[in-house]
This record gives structure tokens, C-alpha cells and sequence, in this order.
């Protein structure tokens, strides 16, 4: 959590885990209809996607700048509907963001839960580490990762109360 900014870190089985846990919880907390929009990087990998599905929330797909590889901040602007709740950011093949998204996300009051599962303790041109600016950051420790465990992920957040919330979806519903 320290290296990331953050408060509070739960551990998961997964980084794909930790994304669906973290969207399971951001639409049961604002109470999000089936169907709510989420934008996300039209190259990612499959359970970026998969896990919106899962929640029954509408991917939308936004390509990406042929630069780096991530979702273009220009076509999130032009892409915010009336049914978008939030952006789904991917920090992909080790390369941040652009931090510009965060601003376009609040300015739009959108939520942010940031893929940085394949991208732990990079920073972005602002400085900060990835994850950082989101509500919520989801980082792997697949095997393919930057760190290694053969298999795992992780959750972070600096409200205690999501915390304990977050880590009691994890353990069905215990504390």
C-alpha cells in the first residue's frame, strides 16, 4: 500500500480478483444499474472487460493512442454518455496512463478503478505512482507481472471503511 500511496491493501487471489471485487462494490455503493457504462482501453487484457460483464455493466470500448498503447484522454472526452459512471484506466506493458484522465474523471464525476495489474510502481509524467489518483488500483502478481508469485493480486484503497468492506466481499462476508 505505502508504495502505491494508498492506505489500505487487501490481498486477492488475482488481479482479475480484485477488479471484480472492486467493481461489485462501486455499483452496489451507488447503486449503478445493469447496463451502467464503464469506459475502458479497446486493447487490454480479456478480464478488464470480463469482469464489467460479470457485474452486468457495458463495457465501452475507446481506442487507444497508437503511441502508447493506452486509452486515449481525448476520446474518453467524446465518449461520456449520460448512462457513464466511470473509467477504467489500464496502465499496460509497464507504460502509466495519461494523468489528464483522472482531471476528465472528476470533471465528469466518474469513478476511477485503475488497471495497473500489469504495470506495480511505475510512475506517471505527473510523478505520481500508478494507482494512486484512482478510488480504487488493482495490481497482479502473475506470473508474467513485474513481481512474481506464480499467482496472485491485490486491492488498494485509503478508506478504512472500503477496506473492511472490500476484504469482507473477499472472505463472503466474513470480517
Amino acid at each position: 500500500a505505502r508504495k502505491h500511496n494508498f492506505k489500505y491493501c487487501i490481498f486477492t487471489n488475482s488481479g482479475t480478483s480484485a477488479l471484480e471485487i472492486s467493481w461489485h462494490y462501486l455499483k452496489d455503493k451507488y447503486g449503478w444499474k445493469d447496463g451502467s457504462e464503464v469506459l475502458v482501453p479497446s486493447v487490454t487484457f480479456v478480464a478488464t472487460v470480463n469482469v464489467l460483464l460479470h457485474n452486468r455493466l457495458k463495457p465501452v470500448l475507446i481506442d487507444v493512442d497508437p503511441k502508447t498503447f493506452n486509452i486515449n484522454p481525448e476520446l474518453i472526452r467524446r465518449n461520456i454518455s449520460s448512462n457513464t459512471v466511470a473509467i477504467c484506466p489500464v496502465d499496460l506493458l509497464g507504460r502509466p496512463v495519461d494523468p489528464q484522465i483522472f482531471k476528465i474523471a472528476r470533471q465528469h464525476n466518474l469513478k476511477i478503478v485503475e488497471d495497473s495489474c500489469e504495470t506495480m510502481f511505475v510512475k506517471h509524467s505527473n510523478g505520481k505512482v500508478v494507482g494512486s489518483m484512482a478510488d480504487l488500483a488493482c495490481y497482479s502478481s502473475y506470473l508474467a507481472h513485474i513481481i512474481s508469485t506464480g499467482v496472485g493480486g491485490f486491492l488498494c484503497t485509503n478508506s478504512k471503511a472500503e477496506e473492511e468492506y472490500l476484504r469482507s466481499m473477499i472472505w463472503h462476508g466474513r470480517d
